[in-house]
């Protein structure tokens, strides 16, 4: 019984190894073959890799070149305009000047220039330098900004010794900058709460007994800030006509103050029928603040930026 079982397990090899040794046998006979089939297979391949290539630069640079270029530049003056379309659509509205008006000065030798500027963009404020240019002369410049969404009156006082026929307003080296709406959401409702609220404005004739000729009004600080030297230039009106005109300056108006402001009127009287008081406090400038009482780590103004 067991020698039946031992020449069963032979056969089982033998089977086993003849299946090997003819498996063996036919890679030994045809291993050239299968190499040279390799090598003929990677041939072809290079020959259609580097026909391919060859088709693509020729192609690129004689068959197509023309319509390339052509394709090229429509792509790139595409690009432009729309680059050109997007910055104009962005790009700050120019300023607009007003024409320009002559009041005598208080003092009744010179004459004081005025004249508004305005930008009509909500989102753009500028700095410049301004003058007035009449008779081929011209003030010296000052420096001047306005506001977003404002009309700004611009002054030279005593700016010239007779009256100035077609002056005009001149202005150089304007910068824009624009606000950031991550730390301005809303310019006009920001604005709005850092106005200083004006009232009781008036304007006193004087009296034959001594008393000079006036103008006063109450300027109250409702906002949480502190104003560092606010001044405010007060404009008398006949009408439609500037009758005289006058900045007056303070040495600081802190939150929640209001004080009574007053200038005295030197020379001719003017008649006026209305009294404007326009506050001229750049809120975009940090140096228009100063520091709130009990606060001691240092200038406010260092802790606002302005992009």
């Amino acid at each position: 019984m067991d020698n039946g079982n031992n020449q069963g397990f032979l056969k089982t090899e033998e089977k086993e190894f003849q299946t090997f040794y003819k498996r063996e046998m036919w890679w030994i006979e045809h291993q050239v073959l299968l190499k040279n089939i390799a090598l003929v297979l990677f041939a072809i391949f290079d020959v259609i890799l580097i026909g391919f290539a060859g088709w693509l630069y020729l192609d690129a640079y004689v068959i197509s070149r023309n319509e390339e270029k052509t394709s090229i530049a429509v792509m790139v003056n595409s690009g432009q305009t729309e680059l050109r379309d997007f910055s104009l659509s962005t790009a700050a509205e120019q300023l607009s000047v007003s024409d320009v008006s002559a009041v005598a000065s208080g003092d009744e030798k010179n004459y004081d220039l005025f004249a508004k500027v305005t930008n009509y963009n909500s989102d753009w404020y500028a700095t410049f330098k301004y003058s007035f240019k009449f008779s081929g002369e011209a003030t010296t410049e000052i420096e001047g900004y306005v506001l977003p969404n404002e009309s700004r009156p611009l002054v030279a006082f005593k700016a010239s010794e007779s009256r100035p026929t077609g002056a005009d307003l001149v202005l150089d080296e304007i910068e824009w900058h624009r606000v950031d709406p991550r730390d301005i959401h809303d310019y006009e409702v920001w604005v709005s709460e850092h106005l200083v609220q004006i009232s009781d404005q008036a304007f006193n004739r004087g009296d034959t007994e001594g008393t000079p000729p006036t103008v006063s009004f109450k300027a109250k600080n409702n906002t949480a800030y502190n104003y560092w030297q606010p001044s405010f230039l007060v404009m008398l009106w006949r009408g439609s006509t500037l009758g005289g005109l006058m900045r007056i300056t303070t040495s600081g108006l802190e939150s929640g103050e209001e004080k009574t402001l007053s200038g005295r009127w030197i020379g001719a009287v003017p008649a006026a029928t209305q009294i404007e008081v326009y506050q001229e406090i750049n809120f975009l400038d940090p140096e228009a603040y100063s520091s709130l009482r009990g606060v001691q780590s240092g200038d406010i103004r260092t802790d606002i930026e302005i992009r």
